[in-house]
């Protein structure tokens, strides 16, 4: 929890943006998952839907988080500034509430309605794609606004 709350507030304060750096975390956040992936034994098609819907719902919630994001630009310098929104930042809270609720039901075997038909990494897997759906999804939605920005602060309207 106290690892939470740094990270949301850092999340909250204005910091300078790299556009061209933007692309670096999903990559790396491909390549690691692609490895554990390829590394454990071959899913199921239970599993496979599960991994398709983790990182389908992984982007959509990356979009949201990348819609979200603030994003400035100096009219002078062309200097990039982003800032989590509070709805964003609540809803990385909710993502992380129900992920470890999700680990404690599993854990204890209670609190499902239903039964799991698939393993501990299976779900582990999922929850791997999910963040990859969500970080690179954000960075591309980010990566697209900037874009915006910076042609319009170079033809002479600056937008906020």
């Amino acid at each position: 929890m106290l690892i939470l709350a740094l990270i949301l507030r850092r999340n909250l304060r204005s910091r300078t943006l790299k556009m061209e750096r933007l692309w670096v975390y999903p990559v790396i956040l491909v390549l690691l998952a692609g490895t554990a992936i390829l590394h454990a034994s071959p899913p199921g098609p239970v599993e496979i839907v599960g991994l398709v819907v983790a990182l389908a719902v992984g982007g959509v919630i990356g979009w949201y988080r990348g819609r979200l994001t603030h994003i400035t630009i100096d009219p002078a310098t062309h200097v990039l500034s982003s800032k989590a929104s509070i709805a964003g930042t609540i809803l990385i809270a909710v993502v992380f509430a129900v992920r470890y609720g999700l680990e404690m039901a599993i854990k204890t075997g209670s609190g499902l309605p239903f039964s799991l038909p698939v393993d501990v990494a299976g779900i582990t897997d999922g929850l791997m794609l999910f963040l990859v759906g969500m970080m690179s999804v954000q960075r591309i939605e980010m990566f697209l606004r900037c874009q915006k920005l910076l042609a319009e602060a170079r033809g002479g309207g600056i937008v906020a």
